[in-house]
């Protein structure tokens, strides 16, 4: 009992400094800033603590959802270079890069069950060109959008990529350097 009031406490004084820091940096912060996660993190199981603080099952429906449509095969587009290639039936997952993102209303015609959108951003140089999710608004079952870097990068830095509304996406990103076989 006195080890789950004091991992509340700590959980309470965690949540606490986040939003006094959120605070403190308001001033520098857009206010259509969205929220980003880093993937592991978001995908970490929650404690016994966190779920009696409050998690809540549409968040705990969500790190399923996420976890199945990034590491399970789904039905999938790839979209790099101006070329389209789909792979199964009613595609869930939408791979391009930052570079395409501009041509995808365009050029993906099967947008009626994309759920997540997998953007590679392959030098840092890429994240000095604003990415306008309104780009994105024809994709009307898309919930996710999930940056894969292969170089270092913040919450911050992905943030202040993405311009327009967020407000309906979830994002997150991932850091993957190196050969991943």
């Amino acid at each position: 009992m006195k080890s789950k009031i004091i991992m509340l406490i700590v959980l309470l004084i965690s949540c606490l400094n986040a939003v006094a820091q959120r605070l403190s940096t308001s001033d520098n912060i857009d206010e259509t800033t969205v929220p980003v996660l880093e993937l592991d993190a978001f995908l970490s199981p929650p404690s016994q603590t966190a779920r009696a603080a409050g998690v809540s099952n549409v968040t705990l429906l969500n790190m399923q959802n996420v976890k199945e449509l990034v590491y399970n095969t789904q039905p999938s587009i790839y979209f790099f270079g101006g070329v389209v290639k789909v792979f199964g039936d009613k595609p869930r997952n939408l791979f391009t890069d930052a570079n395409s993102i501009s041509s995808l209303n365009n050029s993906v015609t099967l947008k009626n069950n994309i759920e997540i959108v997998t953007v590679n951003l392959d030098n840092p140089n890429q994240l000095n060109t604003p990415i306008n999710l309104s780009q994105l608004s024809e994709f009307k079952n898309l919930k996710y959008i999930y940056f894969i870097t292969s170089f270092d990068v913040s919450n911050n830095a992905i943030a202040n990529l993405i311009q327009g509304d967020s407000e309906k996406y979830m994002v997150f990103y991932k850091v993957q350097k190196g050969d991943n076989n």
